[in-house]
C-alpha cells in the first residue's frame, strides 16, 4: 500500500512537470511521513486518510513550489538591485555627467521591493513618497519649479485618502489638500493671496453637502456664497477686506440656530474638560485673528496659512497622549515651506520631511 501511494504521488508530480530533485525529496518525506503513521498503529487507510489523496496532495504540493520559484525569483531580483543601480548610477555619471540626477537610480532598491512584495492597493501608496521625490527633484532640478513645485508631496496623503476613503466622502477628505494646492498656485503665479485663501471655504461647503436635509445645504451654501460675495465687493470696491469679513459671521449664525455650532457657558462644562475646550477656542480665534492680521496688514497671505497647522496640532497636545510622531508632519511642513519660502531654499529644505520617518522610528523602535 505504501509502495501504491509513492508511486502514484510520484506519477502525479511528474505529470506537473515538478523537477527530479523536488519529486525526490517530496517523495522522501512522505515515505517518513507513511512509516511514522504506521508506527503509531495507524492502518494504510487510515495514513492514506491523514496524508491525504495522491492527486489531491500533489495539487497542494506543486502550488507551494510555484510560490517558493515565485518568491525565490521576487526575492533574487531584488538582491539584484543595489548591484543595478551602482552600475547605473555610474554610467550617468562618468558618460554623462548625471552625477545630479544619477542617485535616484538608487531608489530602485526600495520600489523593487514594494512592487514585488506588496498587495497593489498597498503597492500603490507605498510608492507615492518615491514618486513624489522624483517628480520634485525633476521639476526642481529641470525646470527650476522648487516652489511651487513641493505641493507635489499631497500628492501622498491624497492617494492613501482616495484609496481608502468611501466615494461620498472622498470629496470632503480631499478637499485640504486641493485648496492648500489652489491657494499656492493662485499665489504664486498671479499673486491672489488674498482673496485666493477663500478657497479654503469649500472645505466646509463640501462637508456640509453630505448633509440629509436639503433645505439645510441651501440655506448654508446660500450663507456661505452670501458671505463670499460680500467680502469681494467690499474689498474691491472700496479696498475695506476687513469691514468685509465681517460678512462671515452670516454662515457662523446660521450654524448657532441650527444648533450645528455650541456656544458652551463655564458652568457647562467643568474641570479639565472646560479648560481644555477653553483653549482650544482660543487657538482657533488666536489662529483667525493672526492670520488676518499677517494677511492685511503685512499682506503675509503666502505664509500666514501656516498659522491653521497648530489648531491641529494644539488639539494633539491637548485631546491625546503626546506623539511626536503625530505632530511632526505638521512641523515638517512649517519647516519646509518657511525655509523655502523665506530663504529661497526650496531645492533643499524638502528634507525636512524625512523627520517623518525619522521621529516614527526613533519613537516606535
Amino acid at each position: 500500500m505504501k509502495a501504491k501511494y509513492l508511486n502514484s504521488l510520484r506519477t502525479q508530480l511528474e505529470e506537473f512537470q515538478a523537477s527530479k530533485a523536488e519529486i525526490n525529496e517530496i517523495v522522501n518525506d512522505y515515505d517518513q511521513l507513511y512509516d511514522d503513521a504506521l508506527s503509531t498503529g495507524k492502518t494504510d487507510d487510515e495514513v492514506w486518510n491523514i496524508l491525504g489523496d495522491p492527486k489531491s496532495a500533489a495539487y497542494e504540493l506543486i502550488d507551494t513550489l510555484k510560490l517558493k520559484k515565485e518568491k525565490s525569483i521576487r526575492n533574487k531580483i531584488i538582491a539584484l538591485t543595489p548591484f543595478v543601480s551602482l552600475i547605473i548610477f555610474f554610467v550617468m555619471g562618468l558618460y554623462y555627467d548625471l552625477w545630479h540626477l544619477g542617485w535616484m537610480v538608487f531608489l530602485m532598491i526600495p520600489v523593487t521591493s514594494i512592487i514585488l512584495h506588496t498587495r497593489l492597493k498597498d503597492g500603490i501608496i507605498a510608492l507615492s513618497p518615491f514618486v513624489s521625490v522624483i517628480a520634485y527633484l525633476i521639476l526642481g532640478w529641470g525646470f527650476d519649479l522648487w516652489h511651487p513645485g513641493w505641493l507635489i508631496f499631497l500628492l501622498i496623503p491624497m492617494v492613501s485618502i482616495l484609496l481608502h476613503t468611501r466615494l461620498k466622502d472622498v470629496f470632503v477628505a480631499i478637499a485640504p489638500f486641493v485648496s492648500v494646492i489652489v491657494f499656492i498656485l493662485l499665489g504664486t503665479y498671479y499673486n491672489l493671496w488674498n482673496p485666493g485663501w477663500l478657497v479654503f471655504l469649500s472645505i466646509p461647503m463640501l462637508g456640509i453637502l453630505l448633509n440629509e436635509k436639503l433645505w439645510k445645504v441651501l440655506l448654508y451654501e446660500a450663507s456661505f456664497i452670501a458671505a463670499i460675495l460680500f467680502y469681494l465687493y467690499m474689498g474691491y470696491t472700496y479696498g475695506y477686506w476687513n469691514y468685509g469679513a465681517l460678512g462671515f459671521a452670516l454662515p457662523l449664525i446660521v450654524g448657532i440656530i441650527f444648533g450645528d455650532i455650541h456656544i458652551l457657558w463655564d458652568n457647562q462644562l467643568e474641570g479639565h474638560y472646560r479648560q481644555k475646550a477653553l483653549m482650544m477656542v482660543s487657538v482657533v480665534f488666536i489662529s483667525i485673528s493672526i492670520f488676518l492680521a499677517l494677511g492685511i496688514a503685512l499682506n503675509g497671505w503666502a505664509y500666514a496659512w501656516q498659522v491653521f497647522l497648530f489648531i491641529p496640532m494644539v488639539a494633539i497636545i491637548t485631546f491625546d497622549k503626546v506623539r511626536f510622531t503625530a505632530l511632526i508632519p505638521f512641523i515638517a511642513v512649517i519647516l519646509f515651506f518657511s525655509l523655502g519660502y523665506f530663504f529661497g531654499l526650496f531645492y533643499i529644505s524638502w528634507l525636512a520631511f524625512l523627520l517623518i520617518p525619522i521621529v516614527a522610528i526613533i519613537e516606535n523602535a
